[in-house]
């Protein structure tokens, strides 16, 4: 499943969902820091995304993956992902890109989570990635240059 920062967030990552081209298919949960990809059409359930060279059109960079704590906790609410996730993910935005999420007007983020069958069996991944917030495609990879 997708999270996102905006209320309007999953028709973005619907109109996101449109960027085209080649690339390989990959298991969301093996994106890594620096990733780019393309999203599927839908956004409830993630299959595989495409990735891409991030120097080509691509919707989306992964910037952090972590494990979410709640080993017998019940699946989070929307709410309760936020609590999860804007405390991580919003200081490694900002290590990542070098600027703060507020900072930022042509990049936002959302962030991949588990579904709750999965949590249910012990999944915990979060993958964190950076997005346009427009739905228009990235063209480049936004980590900072040390």
């Amino acid at each position: 499943m997708i999270g996102t920062r905006i209320a309007a967030g999953f028709l973005l990552l619907a109109a996101l969902a449109g960027i085209a081209g080649c690339g390989r298919g990959t298991d969301p949960e093996r994106l890594e820091p620096g990733d780019c990809f393309d999203l599927p059409a839908t956004t409830d359930r993630i299959g595989d995304v495409t990735q891409r060279d991030c120097s080509a059109a691509h919707a989306g960079e992964a910037f952090h993956v972590f494990e979410a704590s709640g080993e017998a906790a019940a699946y989070p609410s929307d709410t309760d992902w936020e609590r999860i996730v804007y405390p991580v993910c919003d200081p490694e935005f900002e290590a990542y890109t070098g600027t703060f999420v507020a900072d930022r007007l042509d990049i936002d983020y959302r962030y991949f989570v588990p579904t709750a069958e999965s949590w249910g069996r012990g999944d915990r991944q979060v993958t964190c990635f950076i997005v346009s917030p427009d739905g228009s495609p990235l063209g480049r990879s936004h980590r900072a240059v040390p």
